[in-house]
């Protein structure tokens, strides 16, 4: 059994049919916004970049966007209009905005992109910082937001972290990098108890499909299989 992934449970709750479609038969997914989908990737690429080569507490914040953002563009899909490379460009204005007014909180330099296997779940952490237990993820919406998904994507982190390094994270923040603002998660609220319970509900469900090889057609809502990115492929359109 592979470990089980954020995306996976997101799209599975979605339709188990769609889940397959992508898990187990390889389609790609037909539909996407390169605004979030290829502006994301390259915005996280440049940020990683940045901590894990450039990093030093010495750099201002004009230094920090054009160490990013030399990167993004060096490494950057030229196809793609030149809206989504503005787009970039306000998320690492914005990143170093951030990075310049919270490095003096680092007493060393943060762990990024980590990826972590835990048994059965697995992710990929953008931000990780040990000394001050703190977690971001970094987001290029439009709209900051702290959803049901978010906060089982946090739920998922808190035990990864738990699993890899020991520790009780005692922050989770979405860095909404896109807008300048952020959401963090509150592990306190009692209502974090019922979503950590959907998350392990999900998680056995994929394995029973897994085990039984079972996918069924359930889209969540009516309105699931219009937007669905893998509705070509299904055998009722």
């Amino acid at each position: 059994m592979r470990a089980i992934s954020q995306s996976q449970i997101n799209l599975y709750k979605s339709c188990p049919y769609a889940y397959k479609l992508k898990y187990l038969d390889g389609h790609e997914s037909m539909f996407y916004d390169p605004s979030v989908m290829e502006v994301g990737s390259a915005v996280h690429d440049a940020i990683d970049h940045y901590y894990k080569h450039c990093y030093t507490k010495d750099n201002d914040k004009a230094q920090i966007l054009s160490l990013t953002y030399r990167y993004l563009r060096d490494n950057w899909d030229t196809t793609l209009p030149v809206e989504y490379l503005k787009k970039a460009y306000q998320c690492l204005t914005n990143f170093a905005e951030f990075e310049y007014n919270n490095k003096h909180e680092l007493a060393t330099k943060p762990l990024t992109e980590v990826k972590i296997y835990a048994n059965d779940i697995m992710g990929i952490i953008d931000y990780v910082d040990l000394n001050n237990q703190v977690v971001i993820d970094w987001k290029t919406n439009a709209k900051a937001s702290l959803g049901h998904s978010y906060k089982m994507q946090a739920i998922m982190y808190k035990k990864l972290i738990k699993h890899q390094f020991d520790i009780n994270i005692k922050k989770l923040r979405f860095q909404f990098l896109f807008v300048d603002e952020y959401r963090d998660v509150n592990f306190y609220n009692p209502k974090l108890q019922e979503i950590e319970q959907d998350l392990l509900n999900s998680k056995e469900q994929i394995k029973e499909s897994w085990r039984t090889l079972e996918f069924p057609k359930v889209p969540k809502t009516k309105n699931t299989c219009r937007w669905c990115n893998y509705r070509f492929y299904c055998e009722e359109m």
